[in-house]
């Protein structure tokens, strides 16, 4: 066997443009794992899990559980249009309406940022024999090699963890809370930094 594969991004556009409207469904292989019992029990959005066929030796498959319409700066306009709105209708406020037309307008400002934000998220985090793979809608973002796989580090912020997987050089996987199975992915990540170092040692 050769070589793990090195880093590398697929800077290709998506194919049929973007998935946020494909079903979510579960892949044979993440719901029955491989023969030694492995595989993660994730639902895997249907671009992410055709893309598993890419890798060899898949050991589990995490999806990101949320999706673009959770993002906070959406939301929340979102909510108090609608809750406005309500008002408005109940009571015929001209104040509630003019409330529910700003944020209607602030709403619509947010979409551009949530779609940017959407596009770069790390939809499923995929780990094989080869190394570790983030891909959004099926299109590979990052993939670590075990054998540069520097550390597993968590970060807090304002209360929100994130679990860092460091590559080469500034290269990151970012796992983040959403990600299913989250503990089961970075015990993987960890038992191969450790076997790794007993090698080198």
């Amino acid at each position: 066997m050769g070589a793990p594969p090195q880093s590398r991004r697929d800077s290709s556009p998506p194919e049929g443009g973007s998935e946020e409207g494909d079903p979510v469904y579960l892949s044979p292989r993440s719901a029955g794992g491989d023969a030694e019992g492995r595989g993660g029990q994730s639902d895997l959005r249907r671009k992410d899990a055709e893309a598993l066929q890419r890798y060899p030796g898949v050991r589990s498959a995490h999806t990101y559980e949320a999706s673009w319409y959770h993002n906070a700066t959406f939301v929340f306009p979102l909510l108090a249009v609608i809750i406005a709105g309500i008002v408005w209708l109940a009571t015929g406020s001209g104040e509630a309406g003019g409330a529910a037309i700003f944020f209607l307008v602030v709403t619509a400002a947010m979409l551009p940022v949530v779609f940017i934000t959407w596009q770069r998220q790390t939809t499923a985090v995929i780990v094989h024999e080869a190394g570790i793979t983030a891909l959004h809608s099926g299109l590979e973002r990052l993939t670590i090699a075990w054998d540069e796989l520097r550390s597993v580090r968590r970060m807090e912020t304002m209360g929100n963890v994130r679990w860092y997987l460091d590559g080469a050089g500034e290269e990151h996987i970012v796992v983040e809370g959403e990600i299913a199975e989250r503990e089961q992915l970075l015990d993987s990540a960890r038992r191969e930094l450790e076997c790794r170092g007993r090698q080198g040692g």
